[in-house]
């Protein structure tokens, strides 16, 4: 039975290994292939899904209008999102899956034990960064040219994106938190498994 145990944390160990690639292929496309290109061919200015600090609703429609007078950075916005914008979500959440498997979210907190639905909650977070990641995209799709939505749907959109994208960093950040927190205390506990 260990040596099955030890199979499958290597196996998981791999699987981590595989998305850790992915993910930073990806990520290098997206920003050195894909921002690249907008802040070129849209005289320096930053497409907002590469504001980490996040944006707000005029934000969104301003770039709205910039998009429709300028056709040559929408189209590089628009393949963005049907292309790596269509994976890096599922790598990332699948990476983050990996990761807290590997760290086995548990133990204690404040010297009380976790209750296994705070820790189905932890595994719901890179799950939910994914989902919050896929609607960001979509309403990209929506919103932006070549697509010609209507005005309440623009504002709709204009107000709900900076709200997604908002909530998708919190999710991330605080999965990011969590990992540390258990990798760390699983490291400093005496027999290198249990997290306190």
């Amino acid at each position: 039975m260990p040596s099955s145990t030890q199979g499958n944390v290597r196996s998981l160990q791999g699987l981590t290994v595989v998305f850790v690639a992915l993910s930073l292929a990806l990520f290098a496309w997206i920003y050195a292939g894909f921002a690249t290109a907008f802040r070129d061919a849209a005289a320096g200015q930053e497409m907002l899904d590469a504001r980490i600090g996040g944006y707000e609703q005029e934000d969104v429609v301003a770039m709205l209008r910039y998009l429709k007078d300028h056709p040559d950075p929408a189209a590089i916005l628009h393949s963005m999102y049907l292309g790596p914008g269509l994976v890096f979500p599922l790598v990332l959440s699948g990476l983050l899956l990996c990761l807290l498997r590997l760290v086995k979210p548990g133990g204690t907190f404040f010297g009380r034990p976790i209750l296994p639905a705070v820790v189905a909650l932890i595994f719901l977070l890179p799950i939910f960064y994914g989902v919050l990641n896929y609607a960001e995209t979509i309403a990209g799709l929506l919103l932006y040219p070549p697509a010609t939505p209507s005005d309440g749907t623009v504002t709709l959109l204009a107000g709900l994106l900076p709200v997604i994208v908002r909530l998708k960093f919190l999710s991330l950040v605080v999965t990011i938190i969590l990992l540390a927190r258990f990798a760390i205390l699983r490291y400093l506990s005496p027999d290198g498994s249990k997290p306190s």
